[in-house]
């Protein structure tokens, strides 16, 4: 029916918490928050955008993190194109960069560090090349798409307005090299995205479960 929210909850039932009352019952400031530009998957329905917003801790202490969507992005659908994926990074006193993840459990840090909360983007819905152009120009001025992002619609953008001829060209372009539009768009295949994980990410792919009992032995 539309563009996904840009900087949604998981899930529906979350209400938003201001930052006012988050700076008065816990000892942090939230200095950054904003949206992700282009996290949102590529669609005729643009996927919402995620977060970034940046926690700097006043005392030390530990955190947990509970988010998803680090390794696998999410789906675009019906010629839409996966969003981007979640990131969590730890920046040290010393300049030093950690990247954590995205699921984790008391883990110490310390006051004056800043810990960076990325959150995924949404998957686009139907074909990026049908998106009214004037739309990605509108949304590089609300910082939401770059010049760059949007090209993945096949619009060219000059100065901040279309460029009409360009935009023409690059869609018929991309529509004779393309090939026919999936329902689904998982984005990589799983052997792809284990081998890539580490350099894309900065965290090691996660490994397939291993069962001590046997699943017909269990079932006995």
């Amino acid at each position: 029916m539309g563009d996904g929210p840009d900087g949604h909850s998981l899930w529906p039932g979350f209400s938003n918490v201001p930052n006012e009352f988050l700076e008065r019952y816990f000892p942090l400031v939230i200095e950054r928050y904003e949206t992700v530009t282009d996290s949102g998957g590529p669609g005729l329905h643009r996927g919402g955008n995620g977060i970034n917003m940046v926690y700097r801790f006043l005392e030390d202490g530990v955190i947990a993190i509970h988010d998803d969507r680090w390794f696998v992005p999410p789906w675009g659908v019906n010629g839409g194109h996966p969003g981007s994926r979640a990131r969590k990074v730890l920046i040290r006193n010393d300049g030093s960069e950690v990247v954590l993840p995205n699921k984790i459990e008391d883990y110490k840090v310390v006051a004056g560090e800043q810990l960076a909360f990325i959150t995924w983007g949404g998957g686009g819905w139907g074909d990026p090349l049908e998106r009214d152009p004037a739309l990605l120009a509108k949304e590089l001025r609300q910082g939401l798409v770059s010049v760059e992002g949007a090209r993945r619609y096949g619009v060219v953008l000059v100065d901040g307005a279309v460029d009409e001829a360009a935009t023409q060209a690059l869609r018929r372009d991309i529509r004779a090299t393309r090939g026919p539009l999936d329902t689904f768009n998982f984005g990589p295949d799983l052997a792809t995205l284990r081998a890539n994980c580490l350099a894309e990410t900065g965290l090691p792919a996660p490994t397939p479960p291993r069962w001590h009992t046997p699943l017909a032995q269990a079932a006995q």
